[in-house]
């Protein structure tokens, strides 16, 4: 199809997504492969946060732009009518829009049908506009396509694609089997049931082909790949933007992996916290050194990374940690940041084998072994002296990693290591206030940015965007 034609595409079903509604729905999953990596768009969830759908001014000029693109008046009237009635363009926005990909070879969209006779006036249309003929028909199935893409459709779906074949799409709309299809899987049950406006769900088979022999190697004992299946999605609130992830494991080896990883780190006391003031940046964890060390042995990683003869002492090192991890970076006073770090350890082993190395407190430094962990200070407050006006117990209640950047102040300390990362760090500063790292269960988290603007929802801020292109 020519760029024109997709554009006034493009353009037509924006004015759709703006004046619809959307649902939940997984009666298309039987053409998405069960291997596929898939994303699930909510369009209209989008529009609506966005609020350009109460926007009269940016909604007439978006039409307007469409009519001035339009070439023939068959467009000009079509457009009027779906401006009328949305649902004249047969597209039913109340159900997603997926998009997925079968390991990286071939790729398509799905999307529900409201009406075929006025979807096949739409897609005529722009075909019409592009000089091309319009839709054919082969076997039931109504289709329109060129060189490389494919728009095909019946009463109730509509596949597009640049990668399946006439024949093979036609396939999947007269095959009901849904064996081997998303339609009879769980994982896609949970991506229907999620939330977010924009989710993922990608099946670590779907990434076969790009992980190496090497990598393979590193996966635990008896773990395949087809095992494990990775959830994403983001959804939005006014001054928050929240990203979540969720691993899936389908087979004992990766659950016994993902529980000898919890091992490893275990849920946060949180007595250091009232040391580490509410700065720049704050890392909270807490680490079972002797299970690290026997994982890292038992998976082969001192080999691996060719440091086998410093094995002994990585031992002695990681044995001695057992507890809380926390840093907290605060803002410079002087040439120096505050800075403040505390690991609990069994003994002052990794402070005196510091020292033995040649590093000895002085001043703007202190490090050393107290109240049950090593610690490193940095800047005017010595370690363990002042309770600082910092982090409430509960954020970190029940973790096992919390991470706190104050988007801001980072952007100063970034000012003082280079141009680049300074400008960079700005340019998120002008719009994200902080952001927060934590897990929520041992195979899920989240990642939470607060904006600057606690009334805007961050989707206008993308949607400004494409607003400034009518």
């Amino acid at each position: 199809m020519k760029q024109r034609k997709f554009n006034l595409m493009y353009l037509l079903l924006i004015a759709v997504f703006v004046l619809s509604s959307c649902a939940k729905s997984s009666k298309n999953s039987k053409f998405i492969p069960a291997d596929a990596a898939v994303v699930s768009l909510d369009i209209k969830q989008m529009f609506e946060k966005s609020k350009l759908g109460d926007n009269e001014d940016a909604k007439k000029k978006m039409l307007e732009t469409i009519e001035e693109n339009a070439k023939n008046q068959d467009t000009k009237d079509l457009i009027k009518k779906i401006v009328e009635d949305p649902a004249k363009a047969g597209v039913d926005l109340r159900e997603p829009i997926y998009i997925f990909t079968v390991k990286g070879e071939k790729n398509a969209a799905i999307g529900t049908i409201l009406d075929k006779d006025d979807f096949a006036q739409l897609i005529n249309t722009a075909a019409k506009e592009g000089g091309e003929d319009g839709c054919k028909e082969k076997d039931g199935i109504m289709y329109l396509q060129d060189d490389k893409n494919i728009i095909a459709f019946d009463d109730a779906t509509f596949f597009a694609s640049e990668s399946y074949s006439l024949d093979d799409i036609i396939a999947k709309f007269k095959n009901d089997d849904t064996k081997d299809t998303m339609a009879e899987s769980d994982d896609f049950a949970k991506l229907i049931d999620s939330k977010g406006f924009v989710k993922a769900l990608i099946p670590m088979e779907a990434l076969e082909d790009q992980v190496d022999a090497n990598s393979k190697k590193m996966l635990p004992e008896g773990a395949e790949l087809k095992d494990l299946s990775l959830l994403l999605g983001l959804s939005t609130d006014k001054g928050e933007a929240k990203f979540s992830f969720e691993c899936i494991a389908k087979s004992d080896a990766w659950k016994n992996y993902i529980k000898s990883s919890t091992d490893m780190c275990g849920k946060i006391s949180g007595d250091y916290l009232k040391y580490l003031p509410k700065g720049a940046f704050m890392m909270y964890a807490n680490i079972n050194g002797k299970k690290v060390f026997e994982m890292f042995d038992k998976n082969g990683v001192f080999s691996q990374a060719g440091i086998e003869d410093q094995k002994d002492m990585i031992k002695k090192i990681l044995e001695v940690i057992d507890g809380d991890f926390a840093i907290g970076v605060g803002e410079f006073k002087g040439e120096l940041p505050e800075v403040g770090a505390y690991l609990k350890t069994k003994d002052a082993s990794i402070a005196d084998m510091a020292k033995e190395q040649g590093l000895n407190p002085e001043k703007g430094l202190d490090f050393g072994f107290k109240d049950g962990a090593t610690y490193v200070a940095v800047g005017e407050n010595a370690a363990f002296t002042e309770v600082k006006d910092g982090f409430d117990k509960g954020v970190i209640s029940g973790r096992r990693v919390y991470v706190y950047l104050d988007v801001a102040l980072i952007s100063n300390l970034a000012g003082k290591v280079n141009n680049d990362a300074a400008s960079a760090a700005q340019m998120a500063s002008d719009h994200i206030k902080t952001v927060e790292f934590f897990d929520t269960s041992d195979t899920a988290g989240e990642l939470i940015l607060k904006m600057k603007d606690a009334d805007k929802d961050p989707v206008e801020y993308l949607i400004d965007l494409i607003a400034k292109q009518f």
